[in-house]
Formats: structure tokens, sequence, C-alpha cells
């Protein structure tokens, strides 16, 4: 008997994990652009730029030195499962931070600073629903948060369908 799965998608009926995602992590170290956008432009960090993690992948275990004015960008793509298509979606940060901004498919969906607990941000405007969405997070002020805190993603992200 053959079994055939994919590898695709780690989800249960309305509930998917990134953390099963492949995710780039990258010190951006050029000038900062209008709207803190990344420097090397949104096609370069699409095509992978930066290490190759697994979230959670706290800024502390791939990088020895940082300053709290140092800014890095985690990069994943992810296809939504098809039964969600028109369903309200949100994204659940359970730990990230200190300063976290969020962008779906190049349009800012949201931030949020030292958050405690869980952070969830509707991005039903700008998720796609049948291609590929590029998710990327810039963390900033990493060097200026609590020693008790690791800088950057972790924690997990899922995504969550609604109705």
């Amino acid at each position: 008997m053959i079994l055939m799965g994919s590898c695709s998608h780690k989800y249960d009926s309305n509930t998917l994990g990134l953390d099963f995602y492949q995710w780039n992590l990258w010190q951006d170290t050029g000038p900062v652009q209008g709207d803190h956008l990344p420097s090397c432009g949104w096609e370069d960090l699409h095509r992978g730029k930066g290490k190759l993690v697994r979230i959670p992948a706290s800024l502390e275990e791939h990088f020895t030195v940082f300053e709290s004015s140092d800014v890095f960008w985690y990069h994943c793509r992810f296809t939504l499962p098809e039964q969600w298509q028109g369903k309200t979606i949100s994204m659940i940060f359970t730990q990230a931070g200190p300063f976290v901004e969020v962008f779906l498919n190049e349009n800012h969906a949201g931030s949020f600073q030292d958050e405690e607990g869980t952070f969830d941000l509707d991005v039903s405007e700008v998720i796609y629903y049948t291609r590929d969405n590029h998710l990327s997070i810039r963390i900033s002020g990493a060097g200026s948060g609590s020693a008790m805190q690791p800088a950057g993603i972790s924690g997990t992200i899922l995504v969550k369908s609604g109705t």
C-alpha cells in the first residue's frame, strides 16, 4: 500500500501552524527604507535572503552580537487550505518582540510591541486565498529587550480561519 500525503500544510480544520514551514532570517544592514521596508527590496526577501530557520527562532540563537538599532526580517511563504476561501483569517503570535511589524503580501498588516501573551491580527483584507502568501516580519529594538524575553520570534505563529 502506498501512502500519499502532502508536506505543504500542517493544519487541523481551522488552524494552520507556521512552525512547520521553512523561514528565512536576515539581518538588514542597509539604509532604512521608507515605511520600514527591507533595504534589499521585497523580491530579494521573497527569494530567500538570509539563514534558513524554523520558528521558534530567537535572534540570540542565530546572531552573537546585535544592538537595539539593528533590524531583522523573518520571511516565509505559505498557502491556505482550499476550504478556507472566503473566510475571515487571523494570525496569532504567541511570543515575538520587542517591536514587531507584520507585512503580508507586501502590505503592512499590523504591529505590536512587547505584547504580553498572545497577539491576534486580522489579515482577511490582505491574504490570498488562491495562491502563495508571503509573510514578512520586521523585528527591531532587539538589543533593548528584557534578558528574560528573547528577541525575535520565540513562540509560534498560527493562521486561523473563522466564519
